[in-house]
């Protein structure tokens, strides 16, 4: 195991936890997931450049690649077809989603054996607090070794592993870790430890923030410290305390692993470009099932919710509604972005891709109409029953009727006719 350990930083070589013991946080991100779970499969595909994904002729995504392939420049969320430029020799594979599931929820519940605090942020990554567990299993330095040993000998998956007094240092720091290692950063290092790394490592400082800060002439985290608290607020308000707290790696206050999504969105492009209604609104019921099922996931209801539509031409629609009473209902989602559609949709136009957004979020606090909380309340449990099935058995396991395709005539036949087909497999884009 390649394992980086910051101590250089420390003031000392005692263990900063004998003491005083501060806050124990782990981010855990497992390496390559989709790809590993894949090579587990197939042994063969070891050592290979392997992307997982759309069809390599069609215009979906990358949802993994092996480190081999990234070396030649591949990364997630790349356009398949460019993917396929760069490594042209590299196995491409469309992806086990359900079997992705399965073995997320076999780490999920290695995680629960160190701890009961443990907040799964995506699929291959998490956040544990360790705090008040040292005489269970030892320092955080300790318990991240034997997490990391436990799940490679229980799962046969790699994992890195960041550990350190806050979640935004702990992430930074397992992305340091890659591959398959683990990097502690001693407590009251966690500003020098961010200090040398430049500012687009630090979540939250995107495309638009970068070159502001950039003109300022902070190109790292140790200049957004130099440039001091004052300085930055003046010129970014409240954004520059954020931005100050988080350059000395201080977690913000009420800080929830990470931050509360703005909005949430999920998008498609068809392999080809269609103008058939029902394949269109058979993904659009698709969508707003995914964007449902974040909602719930962060605990958010949606205000406003949006559709996008790309046609043949490359000319981009969008359209949104506000509502009076936020949701997290894949019904009710569905009902508002197939209105969206069939308002915006010029039927002589194919369409290249459709995507559904739900933004202007907020927590469950608001008056619902009372002649309708007993009917939602039911819904709700419903849709939390769906959601762990989905979690158990993958999430086309439970779907709205719209999203299914109709059975072919043949398959009426005989005494119970068969399954009808869920939609046709793509690569479904989600943003936060």
């Amino acid at each position: 195991m390649n394992r980086a350990l910051s101590q250089p930083l420390a003031p000392s070589t005692q263990d900063p936890t004998a003491n005083i013991q501060p806050r124990s946080i782990l981010h855990v991100d497992m390496d390559a997931f989709f790809v590993s779970v894949e090579e587990l499969e197939d042994p063969s595909l070891i050592g290979k450049p392997v992307v997982v994904g759309a069809d390599p002729e069609g215009r979906g995504v990358v949802a993994a690649a092996s480190y081999e392939a990234r070396k030649y420049g591949v990364h997630s969320a790349m356009p398949i077809r460019t993917a396929k430029k760069l490594c042209p020799h590299a196995i491409f594979l469309r992806g086990h989603h359900a079997k992705y599931g399965a073995y997320s929820e076999k780490i999920y519940d290695i995680f629960g054996e160190f701890t009961p605090v443990v907040e799964m942020v995506s699929i291959d990554e998490a956040y544990l607090d360790l705090t008040g567990t040292e005489r269970l299993h030892g320092g955080p330095l300790v318990a991240a070794d034997r997490l990391i040993r436990t799940v490679k000998e229980r799962t046969g998956l790699n994992c890195s592993v960041g550990a350190s007094t806050s979640h935004l240092v702990s992430k930074i720091a397992s992305d340091q870790a890659k591959p398959h290692g683990l990097l502690y950063v001693f407590p009251g290092c966690e500003a020098k430890f961010l200090a040398p790394l430049p500012i687009r490592r630090m979540p939250g400082i995107g495309k638009v923030t970068e070159p502001e800060l950039l003109s300022l002439g902070i190109a790292t985290i140790g200049d957004l410290q130099t440039y001091g608290e004052q300085k930055l607020r003046e010129r970014f308000g409240k954004y520059g305390e954020w931005l100050w707290t988080k350059s000395r790696g201080e977690d913000i206050e009420a800080y929830q692993y990470e931050e509360e999504p703005k909005s949430i969105s999920h998008e498609t492009t068809f392999d080809v470009d269609t103008g058939d209604q029902e394949e269109i609104e058979r993904t659009l019921s698709y969508l707003a099932q995914l964007v449902a099922r974040r909602l719930r996931d962060h605990q958010l209801f949606a205000r406003t919710i949006g559709l996008k539509l790309r046609n043949e031409r490359f000319r981009t629609i969008t359209r949104d509604v506000s509502l009076d009473e936020p949701t997290h209902l894949d019904s009710v989602i569905f009902d508002i972005v197939l209105r969206l559609f069939e308002q915006a949709w010029k039927r002589e136009e194919k369409i290249r891709l459709v995507g559904v957004r739900a933004s202007n979020l907020e927590h469950g606090i608001f008056q619902r109409n009372l002649l309708e909380a007993t009917a939602r309340a039911k819904f709700d449990r419903a849709m939390e029953a769906a959601d762990r099935l989905r979690s158990k058995f993958g999430f086309a396991a439970v779907q709205l009727a719209r999203s299914l395709e109709p059975a072919k005539p043949e398959d009426k036949s005989g005494p119970a006719g068969k399954r009808p087909k869920t939609p046709k497999k793509r690569e479904f884009l989600g943003r936060e």
